[in-house]
């Protein structure tokens, strides 16, 4: 009688278990592909009867490479960036105009976040994604022509707005010569990220040397459709302190995960192959990232919670050894 009780509680036991288990799971994927946005490959970057180019959910519209006068703008600490643009709407928070290698790598980027405009500028002191930007505040409305003409010339920064100056900064005067090798984005990043809504009649960059506006046809590569292949990987290793917050909690998510896998079956699951699911798992969820729009794994936090899985697992089989110590105890102590 005694042994049937133990068993039915066993049995209990690993059905609750697996129920937690399978809503862990459930619930780490929610929050690892929210909001559940399939990666499109049809362009939605038109050219009006204006001459002007029109954004929309997906748009592709860069250089194919390297812009010529990148160079020339190291050389010389001096560049003049003029954009014309008319958001959709003020709901939006993404970059109009860039220059970048990838996802985390930005030179200069003019965006839009609600009514203020952003200006990222990779410059001594900042990352190198250009952060912390300048902000100009409450000079974006929707549906109507924005005026911005950024000028960099040896180290004085300068921002007009509509005509108007809104921003002055004085830089390092070799603040340019750290420009990596990048293409040029309108409506969108160069990989992964947000798009941006609404229209681009002007996007000039001037330098000593060259002048072009990507406005014009033939200066950018617009394709009919293209395959959305972002840069889904994040570098490694983590670049600042938040990141390495976020991976710290994807480790401790993982410790249930690789607990409740000891758990699964009678007899519990040793801690080396529930560990091994438990990293399948994480290697699975990032490589689902993939077919997702704006979503991006980590090396570092397949690593973190492999090593959440193990843990957990090991306090599992601990527990397990201790619980079955006790019931042997108990039974032989059964008349």
């Amino acid at each position: 009688m005694n042994g049937e009780r133990v068993y039915g509680g066993a049995a209990v036991i690993t059905a609750v278990c697996r129920v937690t288990l399978l809503g862990i799971v459930l619930v780490l994927i929610v929050i690892a592909y929210f909001p559940f946005a399939w990666s499109p490959a049809r362009n939605q970057v038109t050219r009006t009867a204006e001459g002007s180019l029109r954004f929309g959910q997906m748009n592709y519209a860069r250089t194919s490479g390297t812009p010529a006068w990148l160079n020339d703008v190291r050389r010389s600490g001096r560049i003049r960036i003029q954009l014309e643009a008319s958001p959709r709407s003020l709901r939006q928070n993404a970059s109009m105009m860039m220059l970048a290698s990838d996802y985390w790598d930005t030179d200069f980027a003019i965006g839009q976040d609600h009514s203020d405009l952003i200006v990222w500028l990779r410059r001594p002191g900042s990352d190198p994604n250009g952060d912390p930007p300048f902000v100009i505040r409450g000079v974006v409305q929707p549906q109507r022509w924005t005026s911005v003409d950024l000028i960099v010339l040896r180290g004085d920064l300068r921002v007009d707005v509509d005509g108007r100056t809104r921003l002055t900064e004085h830089l390092p005067a070799d603040s340019l010569q750290g420009w990596g090798q990048g293409q040029i984005a309108l409506g969108d990043e160069v990989q992964g990220g947000g798009p941006w809504q609404g229209q681009i009649r002007l996007a000039r960059v001037r330098s000593p040397g060259y002048a072009v506006d990507y406005v014009r046809p033939g200066a950018l590569s617009i394709p009919a459709s293209y395959p959305y292949i972002p840069n889904h990987i994040e570098p490694f290793p983590p670049r600042d302190p938040k990141t390495w917050l976020t991976i710290f909690l994807h480790m401790l998510s993982f410790i249930p995960v690789g607990f409740l896998i000891v758990f699964v079956r009678r007899p519990p699951v040793r801690p080396v192959p529930a560990a091994l699911l438990a990293a399948a798992l994480a290697v699975v969820v990032a490589a689902g990232k993939f077919l997702f729009y704006g979503r991006h794994a980590a090396v570092a936090e397949i690593v973190a919670e492999s090593t959440g899985g193990l843990l957990g697992a090991a306090l599992a089989w601990k527990c397990s050894a201790s619980s079955w110590t006790e019931r042997s105890r108990s039974s032989v102590r059964e008349p």
